[in-house]
């Protein structure tokens, strides 16, 4: 018996259900596009020091903070914090939507996010028509002075019932950058970015799932005899459990679980290279967030662990002496207690830990450098809420277990106001 060949629009069909199937929840098409800035640098890992991850989950903002983000549609969130003598950690969200008549909507976000990885600032404006039977399409951009950096989009939306809503969007970048350049800079193939979300809520259970791919480009620096390549895939999966609208009233605990993945890939290229500076690279990034939160009278206890594993290798094609692969891997255990003093001030201590081993393989024949670093981290702050609209917080952190002998390690400055 001979089986006839699955044929290609099957396969499709089938390809298209999975997709389908994969992204049951997840919040709105994300902003993190392409952007130039990332040809600055291309290997950045060996900027991310012992403490890096720990100090960007002991700056992060509380579970209860991110519970009353998530659940607002309108809003500003920012939050700056010294990582060390020379670099701040930025992190700053705004979202306006305003509905304009029954079948047209006007929405401006903003988000700026600045580490020690990539600083970027995004500014993106979006209407959108409809819904019609729970189908909306919209249209989105990024204007910019330069138009060369001007980036635009379509965008689809779809809520076949009121728990379920997916949508997919494409956006082109630097879509006008061959036409209107400042330089003679030019894409041999252009940047789009594609992006796949759905979300579920029932009561107090919320699912979502995001999936985003920058298309392979290529762009040429002709005046620097360099060719620069790029690539990125990223996956957000998020579910959560509990935590009413009102948590510091009705004792509920708040459960989440989070897991991203990301690979990215750059390859720089020089002809003629007299300098050596020809490299690409590759990374492959897994993080997974367990978290909990209760409040309980006057106090709300928050507990959970995140582990990362990390995987980069750089390779220089005219210097194979300068190869590394980087091997990461963290567990950080953390506990906040938070209490509220006033109706005006809620207190903050916090506890985090980090574990783990960083190792980078040097070319064949030469010795590996291995590290297994233990930190931990005190945490002392206060809150100032106003209302249920807003709240400014203060805090510091303190080395508890490091390699210096500065316990002082730096402080933020974190603020929320919902509209």
């Amino acid at each position: 018996m001979v089986r006839e060949p699955v044929r290609l629009p099957r396969l499709k069909a089938a390809a298209g259900l999975l997709a389908l199937a994969a992204l049951l929840c997840a919040p709105p098409p994300s902003l993190a596009v392409f952007v130039r800035e990332e040809a600055d640098l291309v290997d950045s890992e060996p900027l991310f020091d012992a403490e890096y991850f720990l100090d960007l989950l002991a700056f992060s903002y509380p579970l209860s903070w991110d519970r009353r983000w998530d659940r607002s549609e309108r809003g500003l969130r920012m939050n700056a914090a010294s990582l060390d003598r020379t670099d701040l950690l930025l992190d700053q969200e705004l979202r306006l939507p305003q509905r304009l008549n029954e079948w047209l909507g006007f929405r401006y976000d903003l988000v700026r996010r600045g580490d020690k990885d990539l600083d970027a600032l995004q500014q993106r404006l979006s209407l959108d028509l409809g819904p019609w039977k729970g189908l909306s399409a919209g249209l989105f951009g990024e204007p910019s002075f330069a138009k060369q950096d001007s980036d635009i989009g379509l965008r689809l939306a779809w809520s076949p019932a009121p728990l379920w809503s997916c949508s997919g969007s494409v956006a082109a970048v630097d879509f006008d950058f061959n036409a209107r350049g400042k330089t003679d800079a030019r894409y041999d193939r252009k940047p789009y970015t594609y992006a796949l979300s759905g979300a579920y809520r029932a009561g107090t259970r919320r699912l979502r799932a995001a999936l985003e791919l920058d298309s392979p480009l290529v762009l040429q620096f002709p005046d620097a005899d360099r060719s620069y390549a790029y690539r990125r895939t990223r996956l957000d999966l998020l579910w959560e459990e509990g935590g009413r609208q009102e948590p510091e009233t009705s004792g509920d605990w708040l459960l989440r679980t989070r897991y991203s993945y990301e690979y990215q890939r750059e390859t720089d290229r020089y002809l003629p290279d007299p300098s050596d500076l020809s490299q690409d690279f590759r990374r492959e990034a897994h993080t997974l967030t367990l978290a909990g939160s209760r409040w309980s009278g006057a106090d709300e206890l928050e507990a959970g662990a995140r582990g990362i594993l990390r995987d980069a290798r750089s390779t220089h094609p005219a210097s194979p002496s300068a190869d590394r692969r980087r091997r990461r891997w963290e567990a950080m255990p953390y506990c906040r207690w938070r209490r509220r003093l006033r109706p005006w001030a809620v207190s903050e201590t916090a506890f985090f830990l980090s574990a783990g081993e960083n190792r980078a393989h040097a070319p064949a024949g030469a010795p590996s450098d291995l590290r297994t670093p233990v930190r931990a981290k005190l945490g002392l702050g206060v809150d100032f809420p106003f209302a249920e609209r807003g709240v400014i917080g203060l805090n510091s952190n303190f080395d508890l277990v490091d390699a210096t002998r500065h316990p002082w390690d730096g402080g933020n400055v974190r603020a929320m106001f919902l509209f």
